[in-house]
């Protein structure tokens, strides 16, 4: 395996059109790799208002660590939703090692978290607007 195969991705896939978009992220996300964090975010953002979708799901079940500049990343993305009248989901399973750091750093107080992408596609928004 070569290190970009070992790096970080992120895909932005839409799901059930005209209700969420998925994007979905792996490998470890540190100052080196941020910004392929953002990019994906960004995109998903973008295509969640393009779909008039109500929902943005993060799924970070594929991420082995998640560095504070990963949490910055999710907090920006949770407030530019929240400005575009859409919801951000962030998803980990209850075991995944990530459920403690968001609760630890209290980002559960601030982001909805679900335990399965399925979970995400069934949550019914709040009106963020």
């Amino acid at each position: 395996m070569t290190s970009e195969e070992a790096g970080p991705w992120t895909r932005v896939e839409t799901l059930a059109e005209g209700q969420a978009v998925l994007v979905r992220v792996g490998g470890d996300i540190d100052q080196s790799t941020v910004a392929k964090l953002d990019e994906g975010l960004d995109d998903g953002i973008k295509q969640a208002k393009g779909a008039e979708a109500l929902l943005l799901v993060v799924d970070l079940q594929e991420v082995g660590m998640l560095a504070s500049v990963g949490l910055s990343s999710l907090i920006r993305a949770h407030h530019q939703t929240r400005d575009e009248g859409l919801e951000l989901v962030v998803v980990v399973n209850p075991d995944h090692h990530l459920t403690r750091l968001l609760w630890t750093t209290a980002l559960t107080q601030i982001l909805t978290v679900a335990g399965s992408v399925e979970e995400a596609l069934t949550h019914t928004p709040r009106n963020p607007a």
